[in-house]
């Protein structure tokens, strides 16, 4: 017994030293904090935390030469793919600055998006209006978190689940408002389609228009991703109608979602 009391406490002083510093938060960043010890290379790094070495060093920017590291902190990506996001973290913080603010929020969090989707006219059935019309599907893709109420908060649009790099289409023909970061849905686009209706595209991976752009219906606008507060790929799709967020599903196709 004495042994696996032992066995126990080691193992959980070796998993304790593999957990990102900071705050249960910090579990949502594209990267891991990892504080330099006495002794860490590069190698040892990546062997702990189960990825590539070639992935850390360019991350941060580490020279192949350097075997003993000089730097108090690195920063190790989470996933292979989520290199760019760490080497970007790693160039902010040397210039003073940090991008985990577009990762630390929850989509629903948006003090805008919760105003707009509790009032009243958020779940008014606003099918038979003049100008309203029917939306196409933005991605093909699974439903997997619905227009309401989600872990005491209101999830103002739906998540479509698709793999990274799927296409994202223009749901209706109209103008692009904005198509840049917002902190917390990450890469996002606005698309104006005139009578007081909009949609909005988030967690992009790639956006392949720009403010101004008119949008044809169905049009390729960019490609699923992960940016912004997301635990993996998928679209986070809203649609607005004078001011409100609306269901989007009243107003898309039915289909096997």
């Amino acid at each position: 017994m004495p042994y696996i009391r032992r066995y126990l406490l080691s193992f959980l002083i070796f998993a304790f030293s593999l957990t990102p510093c900071g705050s249960l938060e910090a579990s949502s960043l594209p990267w891991i904090e990892h504080r330099v010890n006495p002794g860490d290379t590069v190698e040892t790094i990546a062997l702990n935390y189960g990825i590539e070495s070639d992935s850390i060093r360019k991350a941060n920017e580490i020279p192949e030469n350097e075997i003993f590291l000089a730097k108090p902190v690195v920063l190790v990506p989470r996933d292979e793919k989520l290199l760019v996001e760490t080497l970007a973290e790693v160039r902010a913080r040397s210039s003073g600055d940090t991008t985990a603010g577009y990762y630390l929020y929850e989509e629903d969090d948006d003090p805008d998006s919760l105003l707009e989707a509790t009032g009243a006219a958020a779940n008014q059935d606003l099918t038979a209006r003049p100008g309203v019309f029917a939306l196409s599907w933005p991605v093909e893709g699974k439903i997997y978190s619905r227009f309401g109420p989600r872990r005491g908060r209101f999830h103002a649009g739906v998540d479509i689940s698709a793999p990274r790099g799927t296409p994202i289409k223009a749901a209706a023909a109209g103008t692009v408002v904005r198509a840049a970061l917002r902190r917390g849905y990450g890469r996002t686009i606005l698309i104006d389609h005139g009578n007081g209706t909009m949609t909005r595209y988030s967690h992009c991976d790639t956006m392949l228009c720009k403010a101004g752009d008119r949008i044809g219906a169905g049009q390729k606008i960019g490609t699923v991703g992960r940016t912004g507060r997301t635990t993996g790929p998928h679209l986070h799709f809203e649609v607005i109608i004078n001011g409100r967020h609306q269901n989007p599903e009243k107003y898309l196709p039915s289909g096997n979602r």
